[in-house]
């Protein structure tokens, strides 16, 4: 009860505090040479229109930084030095900035160690404790497909429903998963205070434009056929098909094929259909995605959503993933593995 009260309490200063003025926060860094370092705070996956200032950056001098901002409401950064990016990398944390935020501390790696924002120490303290349930284990904000995560920060949500903390994640797992039925009873738990704000508008309004969702059917999408001209996807009629999103440099996609191809033989001729569907980039079309799938001889119809544009825009980020329709065209589950694959397939159709 204490614990609730303190973050309703640290909720309702938010609109005290926020209408104050820019506010220069300290940083420190611990690695052992930052001298000619510049660190960036950017929107890492997420789009850029949630953000009042999508990009901060400051020189780092002897392990030192500064930054002057102003926000309306707590933002999400990621966090990332000039040297990691050339090294590859391309996050190397998380923070919460918030107008409370006066000084951060990074250790080794660049990795958040303590923060005085009141989001971030919601984050550390009360959000961590409860998405892990106490476990001793690391709150990933690309977690894919965690069913258990995405249960406990609707439970979350119930409890404290005026954290930007919770509404900052779902908007990661929106961006990064698109929809789930899941998300959008989180989204809808949100108090009224939450939605009359821009940033839970921002996202409800994206996450309804997503056209790919469970209990609808797959929409006529505008593609292009394996000789590179455009055609619209029309799923022929079967008892069951799987749309599978991949690309040809994508390894998990390429290891799955094998077995894919030993269940589509299996139950072709009883009702079950494959779609692909590749986001391969353009430079890569000739060379590799028509090349794969002839080295593959994949046997069912392939197309290419060149570049992954409607794939973005329907917030499908991680691949390989998949739809399994039914024989009206509606998705009824999302990123079946091939082994419940397998099983579903044995019990409908043998």
């Amino acid at each position: 009860m204490l614990q609730k009260t303190l973050i309703s309490l640290m909720i309702f200063c938010y609109g005290l505090i926020y209408s104050q003025s820019a506010i220069k926060m300290r940083g420190i860094i611990s690695a052992k040479d930052t001298s000619i370092d510049t660190i960036n705070f950017n929107c890492g996956l997420v789009n850029k229109y949630y953000y009042e200032t999508n990009t901060l950056s400051a020189k780092i001098i002897n392990n030192e930084f500064s930054l002057d901002f102003k926000l309306s409401y707590p933002h999400l950064y990621a966090l990332i030095l000039n040297s990691e990016k050339k090294k590859g990398v391309s996050i190397n944390d998380f923070v919460f900035l918030d107008s409370t935020t006066t000084e951060i501390k990074l250790g080794p790696n660049s990795k958040l160690e303590t923060s005085n924002g009141i989001s971030n120490n919601e984050y550390l303290k009360t959000f961590t404790a409860y998405m892990l349930k106490n476990k001793k284990e690391n709150l990933n904000f690309y977690f894919f497909n965690n069913h258990e995560l995405d249960l406990n920060l609707l439970g979350y949500i119930e409890k404290y429903p005026d954290s930007y903390v919770a509404l900052w994640y779902l908007i990661q797992k929106i961006s990064i998963s698109g929809y789930f039925g899941l998300y959008e009873k989180s989204l809808n738990s949100f108090s009224k205070k939450i939605k009359s704000e821009k940033l839970w508008k921002t996202v409800f309004q994206e996450f309804n434009n997503i056209k790919i969702k469970e209990n609808n059917k797959f929409p006529e999408l505008d593609l292009i056929n394996f000789n590179l001209c455009k055609e619209k996807l029309i799923v022929p009629k079967s008892e069951y098909t799987l749309i599978d999103y991949w690309f040809s440099r994508c390894k998990p996609c390429l290891e799955q094929l094998p077995s894919l191809i030993e269940i589509y033989n299996k139950n072709k001729n009883k009702g079950f259909n494959v779609i692909g569907i590749s986001v391969d980039e353009t430079e890569n079309i000739v060379s590799f995605w028509q090349k794969i799938i002839i080295e593959k001889k994949l046997p069912w119809k392939n197309y290419l959503d060149e570049n992954g544009i409607i794939a973005t825009q329907e917030k499908i980020m991680s691949f390989p993933s998949n739809f399994l329709l039914n024989n009206k065209g509606e998705i009824i589950k999302k990123n079946i593995s091939l082994e419940e694959l397998e099983y579903f397939l044995q019990q409908k159709l043998d």
